[in-house]
């Protein structure tokens, strides 16, 4: 009895070591300012539905370019953390149609979707990684979007590229990307 006993103590502690724990989506922006890290076995969950609000379609216009994002909520898993994110596909087509750019069936882990990171701390506006076409020419960077009325049926989606040296290598003739988005300008998109 006493064997049954100690093993059933045992058994429990080891679950309990494994058991997920669950924190609110709006806590990553904590976990990148702090030099913690994220926790092992840590699911980022979208708790308080802060992700639904961009769930769409999305399309707006930009310097002569029509821009349609397509927003989906998933679950990525990475190592021990899981997490509710935003994966953004999208249509890019110039003023008389022609496609410029089209990721809408590529799969989840390539590299043109738009992954969802973090919450701004105030929570108004949430990030997302981005690489694009010739990304190691500095078409890669974050992707910025924000809601713009209460009805949550406008959105501003900005983009900041990273900072990255660029060598003959890998751009010839040093020649940057021509880029995605546009750098720092608001495009005003409205859910269809």
């Amino acid at each position: 009895m006493k064997k049954i006993f100690i093993l059933g103590i045992i058994l429990l502690f080891a679950l309990s070591c494994k058991a997920q724990t669950i924190e609110p989506i709006e806590k990553a922006i904590d976990y990148r300012t702090s030099e913690n890290c994220i926790p092992d076995n840590t699911y980022l969950k979208d708790i308080n539905n802060l992700l639904n609000k961009y769930v769409g379609t999305w399309k707006g216009s930009y310097e002569g370019k029509n821009y349609t994002l397509f927003i989906i909520k998933n679950t990525s898993k990475f190592d021990k953390i899981t997490e509710d994110i935003l994966l953004t596909r999208y249509l890019i087509t110039s003023s008389n149609g022609t496609v410029l750019e089209d990721t809408r069936n590529v799969p989840d882990n390539n590299t043109y979707v738009i992954k969802g990171n973090y919450f701004s701390k105030d929570l108004t506006s949430y990030a997302s990684d981005f690489a694009g076409k010739n990304s190691q020419c500095g078409n890669a960077g974050t992707v910025f979007i924000r809601t713009k009325n209460a009805a949550n049926t406008i959105m501003s989606l900005g983009f900041e590229p990273d900072k990255i040296m660029i060598s003959e290598e890998t751009c010839p003739g040093f020649k940057l990307a021509e880029l995605t988005f546009p750098r720092n300008n608001s495009i005003m998109l409205t859910k269809q």
